[in-house]
């Protein structure tokens, strides 16, 4: 994952693009009819180049909406393209192909790079064979800034296959979670109307962030979506240590944290959300 990835981006690649990999096997016949791409492919900044179809799934449906997509090389057909388009809480996948003069998709044709991209940027509406129509809005990037912040260890210990679930510590099956930029913890919130202090269970899981009474609760108080808050900061004035302050419309939330440094990691990580959310906006120059 070294290519395509400066220091404060991820990049999903594993590797160059197609007209950068050297040719040094004799058993690629079929590769050397395939048609390479042009050179200024990069220029498409949600082209992930070779990424598989189930990573491209796994991103799209954890970290995505629909109407998000992407292009990736083709999996099943050298030398052609692949839309990943987040529809309806699945991912389809639909053909883009270049002969080396033109790209094709669906009935259009680009003879170049440039008219690809302002047809996306039209935003235009496609469908496949199951009719459903799908508006393309959120071109997923390829470079997704991660916000600098981490866990202190507090558990560390080993589970080997021989370990036996006990009562204090049962075995459970583990759900795989892809999204970036998650967190989750106890803060301490001001009631809204009795204006007590209430120690919560907060996950903060792609644009929402919500508050459980326990942290063994199923069901949240309250959830709040990040696209409604105005700001998030610190705060001096409810005479707490380690505050800060969710900002909306309606109602302005007052939090604590147990230090300054877990204050500081949810400031820090609820501002890179307010600044990408849900991770599908194309990072500009």
């Amino acid at each position: 994952m070294a290519a395509h990835r400066n220091s404060a981006s991820l990049s999903l690649t594993d590797g160059p693009p197609r007209s950068l990999r050297a040719n040094t096997s004799p058993a690629s016949r079929a590769d050397d009819m395939v048609t390479p791409p042009p050179d200024n492919m990069s220029d498409i900044p949600w082209y992930h180049f070779n990424i598989t179809r189930h990573v491209a799934e796994s991103v799209l449906i954890s970290t995505g909406e629909d109407g998000s997509y992407l292009l990736r090389d083709s999996t099943t057909n050298p030398g052609e393209f692949t839309l990943s388009v987040r529809a309806k809480n699945s991912v389809k996948h639909f053909p883009v192909r270049y002969d080396g003069q033109e790209f094709s998709f669906g009935f259009g044709r680009f003879s170049s790079v440039a008219e690809l991209l302002e047809h996306f940027e039209s935003k235009p509406v496609i469908g496949g064979e199951s009719g459903v129509l799908t508006l393309l809005k959120y071109p997923y990037p390829r470079c997704v800034e991660e916000p600098d912040c981490y866990d202190q260890i507090r558990v560390h210990a080993e589970w080997g296959q021989s370990s036996q679930p006990t009562a204090a510590s049962p075995r459970r099956e583990a759900t795989p979670a892809f999204a970036i930029a998650s967190k989750e913890g106890y803060l301490t919130k001001l009631g809204q109307h009795r204006k007590n202090w209430l120690t919560r269970w907060f996950v903060l899981y792609k644009n929402e962030l919500s508050y459980y009474k326990t942290r063994e609760e199923k069901t949240p108080l309250r959830t709040i979506d990040l696209k409604e808050v105005v700001d998030i900061m610190a705060d001096d004035s409810q005479g707490k240590q380690n505050c800060l302050k969710l900002i909306t419309p309606n109602r302005t939330f007052f939090l604590y944290a147990s230090s300054a440094q877990e204050a500081e990691d949810w400031i820090k990580i609820l501002r890179w959300k307010l600044q990408h959310p849900s991770g599908t906006e194309t990072m500009r120059p």
